[in-house]
């Protein structure tokens, strides 16, 4: 059996466990609320007046984007590689996916920060230029050199070290999935990924409650844009796609009674166990933002449909709030709401253009996959 074979047994065997459609689902708006939640946090921490509303910042918090993006990628990314001809055709769809309006967004802001001048504001040289635009290009987006630290918040595009780890998610994947085509039966690889989930949460409160600036700051930032301390929540997507028969049951339709269930849960955690939500949301209650999460997916699945008409500009909105945030900062306009709604304009009308011109045009060339997704 040559190496691609091999590969394909796996992966056949590995189908078996989830053989369920997803579809239809309102993922793509779910992601693009959680998108809408990091560029209007982000616009209210930056350009807010000094003494931003308490209230606004705890809602928002209630639905950390960041967690979302982490579960809803592990959901849908486990069932693309599943239904993947090879990981060549993986690789090139999740390339495809992810590259071209980065590539255009990380040159286009470069080109925007030259037009307003700031370089000559600067000492800076080509190879740091070329060294930082390099580490953006590739996996390294959560490089920050010096020479922008005087640039609007001090990171041109400080959302971008979300996009390293989800970079190591995608390479992750395969490796799961070899390991756990060595068990013969969904309840043995079920429970690995169990074990799997609960060793990483440990990390993930290590991580939280332990690493935070001090002597290990060093340490802590780059295991912070590691997929450590984040891959039980891509982990749980896994799981979580691969039982949605069970959990569809669970969720489908219930819908508000998710809701109040998650705000209960979210005023224990704040209040008596001293532990909010936002990015550090502790695993008890993202289990129940997940249920959430879910519930909303699968209550009107065609909701999505009817609202987007499949067109999906989260990930533009993503990748473009922080530049023209940057920008309007660095223009001197902190106007409260009204720079925030400015900001969150210009960002919905780039990640519109984003979809159109350059990453619908991108996904038309993914290869379909062996049932035609």
């Amino acid at each position: 059996m040559t190496e691609s074979d091999a590969q394909s047994h796996s992966t056949a065997d590995m189908r078996s466990i989830a053989s369920h459609d997803l579809s239809p689902n309102n993922f793509d708006l779910i992601r693009l609320v959680a998108a809408g939640q990091v560029a209007l946090f982000h616009g209210l921490t930056h350009m807010a007046p000094s003494s931003p509303d308490e209230v606004a910042f705890g809602g928002l918090e209630l639905i950390p984007g960041v967690p979302v993006f982490f579960f809803v990628s592990g959901f849908l990314i486990s069932r693309a590689f599943e239904q993947s001809r090879g990981i060549a055709v993986y690789a090139r769809n999740r390339f495809l996916r992810l590259y071209p309006a980065l590539f255009v967004c990380v040159i286009l802001s470069t080109v925007m920060v030259a037009g307003l001048g700031f370089f000559s504001t600067i000492s800076w040289t080509w190879i740091e230029l070329a060294g930082w635009l390099a580490a953006q290009l590739t996996f390294l987006q959560f490089y920050n050199p010096e020479m922008l630290r005087t640039f609007g918040v001090g990171a041109l595009n400080g959302s971008l070290w979300t996009i390293s780890v989800e970079i190591q998610f995608y390479l992750f994947i395969p490796v799961l999935y070899a390991g756990l085509a060595r068990l013969r039966d969904s309840r043995s690889r079920s429970l690995l990924l169990v074990v799997l989930i609960v060793c990483f949460i440990g990390i993930n409160r290590w991580y939280i409650g332990n690493l935070r600036g001090g002597e290990a700051e060093i340490f802590s930032k780059l295991l912070g844009v590691s997929l450590a301390p984040w891959l039980y929540m891509f982990l749980m997507g896994v799981l979580m796609q691969w039982h949605l028969d069970k959990v569809r049951a669970l969720v489908a339709g219930k819908f508000l009674g998710w809701v109040v269930i998650y705000i209960a849960a979210c005023l224990v955690s704040e209040f008596v166990l001293d532990a909010p939500a936002g990015n550090s949301i502790g695993p008890f209650l993202y289990l129940v933002l997940i249920m959430v999460i879910l519930s909303a997916a699968y209550s009107d699945p065609v909701l999505s449909e009817r609202a987007l008409r499949r067109n999906d500009i989260s990930y533009g909105l993503y990748i473009w709030h922080m530049p023209i945030i940057n920008a309007l900062l660095w223009l001197g306009w902190t106007r409260g709401w009204l720079s925030v709604v400015l900001a969150l304009g210009l960002s919905v009308l780039l990640a519109v253009l984003s979809w159109f011109c350059i990453e619908r045009p991108a996904l038309r060339r993914k290869k379909r996959s062996l049932y035609g997704h």
